[in-house]
């Protein structure tokens, strides 16, 4: 008997209720609502494809690498394939949208006009073999509320998911390889070449601590580690540390770097005034705008033609740490 698992998306809750696990296997229930709650899940008119999107009726039949055809030489589709392996009639499974001023008895409606499924919150267990269960996979693999594995909802492929489908083994895939990108990015906190002078600046610009208060080596040190170990899909912490990883092995992006960590301390000490996205200096000459936006002040700060007001910027900086 062929099964496939549909599981829900965890997503934080405030109940806590995405951390329960089975108690037998220690592995999490995927539970994010109290109770039995469910989801609902049907063929919804797809204009791309100009009819209900329940897959089978638009995907080539295809079997040994080769698309089916028929005696006429024309391409077969899973809709015929389907409906010859449980003995329908020809055009049963179609996709035809339901149409104004058609009637809405239940006997005159297709299948896949009438047909709805539940996704359940935790896992959905679907046995290929019986009929219904498998036109609901084919369903879910042509629903955006459904990304068709794991690795491709991480991947964010499908931003409207809320479930995704499990596929063998890959579980354990996604393990290693998480695994795998926290090993490396320790790694890259490990490395020399991350002096103590950029530990503080990535500490800074990933908001774990501030330029205007004193912070020890360990410290830092301890909150980069915290930062990279408290990693996940939904805040991303290490995909965000490798960036500024990466932006230091290259010259032009590691000035990059440099610029947008003055451009947080210059805020930081009130030289600077950031304002609904903009970034403002009451300088010595007037009202100066860097820009409308962080990527416009930045280059503000690495244009050589700005060299001079930089400077200045930067002498006035040093004085308020001084000050401090």
């Amino acid at each position: 008997m062929s099964k496939v698992y549909i599981y829900s998306i965890p997503r934080e809750t405030a109940t806590k209720i995405h951390t329960w696990k089975n108690p037998t296997s220690d592995k999490s229930l995927k539970k994010t609502k109290i109770g039995r709650c469910t989801d609902r899940l049907s063929a919804l008119y797809s204009p791309s494809k100009g009819g209900l999107a329940n897959y089978i009726s638009y995907t080539k039949w295809i079997e040994d690498g080769k698309v089916v055809k028929d005696e006429n030489g024309e391409e077969l589709t899973l809709q015929q394939k389907e409906e010859k392996r449980w003995g329908l009639p020809a055009g049963y499974l179609t996709n035809r949208p339901w149409r104004r001023g058609e009637s809405q008895r239940e006997e005159d409606l297709t299948y896949f006009q009438k047909a709805s499924w539940e996704l359940k919150d935790g896992a959905t267990v679907l046995d290929l073999d019986n009929f219904d269960d498998l036109m609901f996979y084919y369903v879910c693999l042509a629903s955006s509320r459904v990304a068709n594995s794991e690795k491709e909802w991480r991947a964010h492929k499908f931003p409207n998911a809320t479930h995704y489908i499990a596929l063998e083994n890959e579980s354990e895939e996604i393990e290693y390889m998480r695994k795998e990108r926290k090993s490396k990015a320790f790694a890259a906190l490990h490395n020399p070449n991350l002096t103590s002078e950029y530990k503080r600046k990535l500490s800074h610009l990933l908001k774990l601590s501030r330029p205007t208060v004193e912070t020890t080596d360990a410290q830092i040190h301890n909150l980069l580690y915290e930062y990279i170990n408290a990693d996940s899909v939904a805040n991303g912490n290490i995909d965000r540390f490798m960036n500024y990883i990466n932006m230091l092995s290259d010259l032009g992006r590691k000035e990059a770097l440099d610029a947008e960590h003055f451009l947080l301390e210059a805020v930081g000490y009130r030289v600077i005034t950031e304002y609904q996205g903009s970034y403002v200096w009451n300088s010595s000459e007037g009202v100066i705008e860097l820009g409308a936006t962080k990527s416009e002040a930045i280059d503000f700060l690495l244009n050589p033609k700005k060299k001079a007001l930089v400077k200045e910027l930067k002498a006035l900086v040093r004085l308020k740490k001084q000050k401090k």
